[in-house]
């Protein structure tokens, strides 16, 4: 009986690890954010409504491109679910369309502008991952993706939810500025998660920023694009950025200024710059700690006794 229940738990870890809960931060931040922005720091409620959606739909989008990319994974020995093998292809994609309508569920019944940005961000994804268009293979069309996707959308969904409660406010172009250090940040981090895979990224044929310019000029761009969106981050008032960048800033030095490019300095600065936006985000909203915490116990459970790995 033990070993039956024992195995159910660990088919279900293995889905929500499918889920990728540790890169759900670095979507619900700026999220959140965005929330504050459009209303949330007058008091305006409905931030766990934005989380849910941000879930549903950074959970189709990390779905389909582990989908696509479980021969890459394999290469670069990344201990994804799917790649190990330990969900078959069809669940995956059960899980992936699953999140997606969901996600298209929640955003039609709360507004039209959200359910426009859901959809984009539903094509960018299958954009991203999806043969023959793979903008994650092609260079410049992956950074503008994770720059527009990760950042700018996500914030911009944040600050709908915020607006739609806030009769105090109403929609502003200017927000669109306000998205900009978002966006360079994310850009940058893309960047940085790139060098590690340089290797397995040319073997499968990827043209990944570190493989076209090499991890040496790769690191180059993505400091300018840290300092840039700190730099952002104070023009367009958004201080939990500028803090994250000045923080992050030494980690990322410290790695490219080694004679060897190591990733597990590159990794540790990302980790850094993610949690510290995780860390300003909660001064915004204190209740956010309990799903950064649930994300990280369960990333640092499932990875030392399912995979045997430390990690986060």
């Amino acid at each position: 009986m033990l070993s039956i229940i024992k195995k159910i738990i660990v088919k279900i870890s293995d889905h929500i690890a499918f889920l990728r809960p540790l890169l759900l931060v670095p979507v619900w931040t700026p999220t959140l954010l965005g929330f504050w922005a459009g209303g949330g720091n007058s008091g305006i409620k409905g931030e766990s409504q934005a989380l849910l959606l941000a879930t549903f739909l950074a959970a189709g989008i990390y779905g389909i491109n582990q989908i696509y990319d479980a021969e890459g994974d394999k290469i670069n020995g990344k201990n994804l679910p799917l790649a190990l093998g330990f969900i078959s292809p069809l669940m995956a994609w059960i899980i992936t369309i699953s999140s997606s309508v969901a996600a298209l569920i929640v955003a039609v019944f709360f507004s039209l502008p959200v359910a426009i940005l859901t959809i984009f961000g539903i094509l960018l994804g299958i954009s991203y991952s999806l043969p023959p268009i793979k903008f994650k293979d092609r260079g410049f069309y992956a950074l503008t993706s994770n720059a527009i996707g990760h950042g700018a959308v996500m914030y911009l969904i944040g600050y709908l939810f915020a607006l739609k409660s806030n009769h105090n406010l109403q929609w502003q172009w200017d927000v669109l500025l306000r998205t900009l250090p978002y966006a360079v940040a994310y850009a940058s981090v893309y960047i940085f998660t790139t060098i590690p895979d340089e290797a397995g990224d040319k073997r499968v044929g990827k043209r990944t920023i570190s493989v076209i310019y090499g991890a040496r000029k790769g690191t180059v761009f993505g400091i300018i694009g840290v300092f840039l969106s700190g730099a952002l981050g104070i023009l367009c008032r958004e201080p939990a950025i500028f803090l994250t960048a000045v923080i992050s800033m030494p980690f990322y030095l410290f790695a490219v200024s080694q004679p060897k490019i190591e990733a597990k300095d590159i990794l540790r600065a990302n980790k850094v710059a993610v949690l510290s936006l995780a860390i300003f985000t909660i001064f915004y909203f204190p209740q956010f700690v309990l799903l950064v915490a649930a994300a990280i116990v369960f990333a640092s459970i499932y990875n030392r006794t399912r995979l045997g790995v430390k990690y986060p």
